[in-house]
């Protein structure tokens, strides 16, 4: 049986597909099994699978999640999958042909493995900020665990209840501190950046910080509902201070002012507005300073 399942859920990348496809073609890793979950696509995406999953070096079975939302195409794959381990990936980007031959034979003991990516655009690559931490404060502020960068011990995955559907946008980030707040065995990896991440104006979160500004929004209230600590409480209204000063600095209407009952705390964050309002980078990195 195979010991990891890919899931890869897919609406209307057709144009994507067969780069996704030659990628993951080019992978040497017989324990492997794909999981392309359509997602209601109405251009030729699931015919394009369905092609891939009859000529393709490895087992790739294709199952359709009718119900909109790449979180419930992500629990279809979680409910279907039946190996320790599960992986996530998305459709436009590439799988690095050595992941798993270098990454599976590390993860024993563990729930969770964390590593980085390599981001693409406009023809430039460099590595995607990697901050290991286990604190839920660490990932508020610099959402170092994504969809891309984190394979999950199954079992483990569905402890914590899997991928939350009322998300469109920020689920990874949302998932990333559920999952550290469950105080999961981490394997931090950071010598190596994998895959290629395509940045572009059709990617999911869209093209700036006001676009899909609501379902950000729900993302950091179902956070805070969760947190425990007054130190993740205090990332967390940092890091809605730094949404606000990229809003400011996109020139659209910030946030409802967010309230904090230590005076330090609200200043600071009154100060990172600022700093990214007027085009300052790395702010989370600053406000990290002092989580």
């Amino acid at each position: 049986m195979a010991s990891v399942t890919i899931v890869i859920p897919i609406f209307n990348r057709a144009p994507f597909l067969p780069r996704l496809f030659r990628s993951l073609s080019a992978v040497d890793y017989e324990e492997m099994e794909i999981l392309l979950v359509d997602n209601g696509s109405t251009d030729n995406s699931i015919s394009q699978c369905r092609s891939f999953a009859e000529d393709a070096p490895m087992v790739v079975r294709v199952i359709e999640e009718p119900r909109q939302g790449a979180c419930r195409a992500r629990n279809l794959g979680l409910s279907q999958c039946q190996t320790e381990w599960i992986y996530f990936f998305d459709s436009d980007d590439e799988l690095s042909s050595s992941f798993l031959e270098e990454i599976m034979p590390r993860t024993s003991g563990y729930d969770l493995v964390a590593f980085p990516m390599c981001l693409e655009q406009n023809g430039k690559l460099c590595p995607r900020a990697f901050r290991p931490s286990p604190s839920a404060a660490s990932q508020i502020l610099s959402g170092t665990l994504c969809t891309q960068s984190m394979l999950f011990r199954t079992s483990f995955l569905r402890s914590i209840g899997g991928w939350d559907v009322r998300l469109s946008v920020w689920q990874d980030w949302e998932l990333g501190i559920r999952a550290l707040l469950a105080a999961p065995r981490i394997l931090w990896l950071g010598e190596k950046a994998y895959h290629t991440i395509h940045l572009h104006s059709d990617s999911l979160t869209g093209p700036s910080m006001a676009s899909r500004l609501d379902g950000r929004l729900l993302a950091m209230k179902i956070a805070e509902e969760q947190l425990r600590t007054s130190r993740d409480l205090r990332a967390l209204y940092w890091r809605r201070r730094i949404v606000n000063g990229l809003l400011q600095r996109e020139g659209t209407p910030s946030l409802p002012q967010a309230t904090h009952p230590s005076l330090p705390v609200r200043l600071y964050g009154a100060a990172l507005q600022g700093y990214v309002a007027c085009g300052g980078r790395g702010a989370w990195r600053l406000a990290a300073f002092f989580c």
